[in-house]
């Protein structure tokens, strides 16, 4: 399979090239970024010299290919899709790991995004992929939006709640990497001004809400937790680790509690359930995802922990693609983190 990406110059470009590299059944064959155009792509990612010839492409051949993972800009992807299609044909498959195809209700972009949608039409046609969660949908898919990473973690904690009838307002902590907020260094993200310290940002307003709401109303089939989610800026590179703390329905115990996560992640190769609070740098590096829960009177804590880059974006990507093509789903993926790390 022929796969490209569009917009390989950033952090989550660089993870999906080197996961792709190594990748048994799919072949990237075009990079495109007009940042490096006509560059080897290890000028934009040095670990990669001597692993690919890739050059950057100013931009995609697409009906060269089969596959078009979207690594761009949010905002990018709702103009590219299009004119994607067009050029690549009926068959064309998309991964979009930006935010434009999350939401199934244009609506909700001018207020969580600040813009509004030019491509509605095609969100029906999106499949979020939440791989261990929407994991049937995603096998019969043709386009897929990739969750945030902040949404992937939350998700994954709280889908098993949803489901167990957990209602309420669910109030999450989670410290995240500088490597989530882009290659491009900016005041209050570039690292230097982060390593050493912590701050809030966007508290009870970051944009990953309306997607995790949407998800877990999807799965609990009525009423979901709703979020108050604090976001944290963290002095690490990679990871986002979090907790979520919710009050448990009546009825609900640490049994029935147990007995949802064990039986939503049953055979879910990258999900790993925890005796205890899990370690961030456990999972850095990797596809995995390391969940941990305590349960006391009425009240539970659920504690998540993954790589922003490679579980939070290029890795479920990868993921995706896998389940999409009925392939292994663990193809290209099996490598462990870096620990210590």
């Amino acid at each position: 399979m022929r796969v490209g990406i569009l917009g390989g110059a950033g952090y989550t470009g660089g993870e999906l090239i080197r996961l792709l590299l190594d990748h048994p059944q799919a072949k990237l064959v075009q990079v495109a970024s007009s940042t490096f155009a006509g560059q080897p792509v290890y000028c934009a990612h040095p670990n990669l010299q001597g692993r690919t010839k890739l050059v950057f492409d100013e931009a995609l051949d697409a009906a060269a290919l089969d596959c078009i993972f979207l690594a761009g800009e949010h905002g990018a992807a709702m103009k590219n899709v299009p004119l994607l299609l067009e050029a690549g044909g009926k068959d064309l498959k998309i991964i979009d790991l930006s935010a434009d195809f999350r939401l199934q209700d244009a609506a909700l972009y001018p207020a969580w995004y600040g813009r509004e949608h030019t491509a509605s039409d095609l969100l029906p046609q999106f499949v979020y992929g939440l791989t261990e969660v929407n994991h049937d949908a995603v096998a019969g898919a043709q386009f897929i939006a990739n969750p945030g990473c902040f949404a992937t973690a939350v998700s994954l904690a709280l889908a098993p709640l949803a489901v167990l009838g957990v209602t309420g307002t669910a109030r999450i902590s989670a410290i995240t990497g500088s490597s989530g907020s882009g290659a491009k260094a900016a005041s209050k993200t570039h690292h230097p001004t982060r390593d050493g310290s912590v701050h809030a940002y966007k508290p009870l307003e970051h944009q990953h809400t309306p997607e995790v709401e949407q998800l877990l109303v999807s799965v609990a089939g009525k009423t979901a937790p709703k979020l108050a989610i604090v976001p944290v800026s963290g002095p690490m590179v990679r990871g986002i680790y979090a907790v979520c703390h919710l009050e448990l329905p009546q009825g609900a115990d640490g049994a029935s509690v147990g007995a949802a996560f064990e039986k939503a992640y049953a055979n879910r190769p990258f999900i790993r359930l925890q005796d205890s609070p899990p370690h961030l740098n456990a999972a850095t590096g990797s596809n995995y995802c390391d969940i941990h829960w305590t349960v006391k009177d009425n009240e539970i804590a659920v504690i998540v922990s993954l790589d922003n880059l490679v579980k939070g974006a290029a890795g479920q990507a990868v993921q995706n693609l896998n389940v999409m093509m009925g392939w292994d789903e663990t193809d290209g993926l099996t490598a462990a983190g870096i620990y210590p790390g």
